[in-house]
């Protein structure tokens, strides 16, 4: 989940029911960071 979410900051899942077949995240937490706007005009050279 971090690797796909690289803004994720904190994940807390509780309760959880697993079952042989099947894992139930019954509440959830997610904090993300707050990553400033991508700017796609660069304002000096590279």
């Amino acid at each position: 989940m971090a690797s796909d979410l690289p803004q994720l900051a904190e994940a807390d899942f509780n309760p959880v029911l697993a079952a042989p077949d099947q894992v139930t995240v019954l509440d959830a937490y997610v904090r993300l960071l707050q990553r400033p706007p991508h700017d796609p005009y660069p304002r000096r050279l590279r």
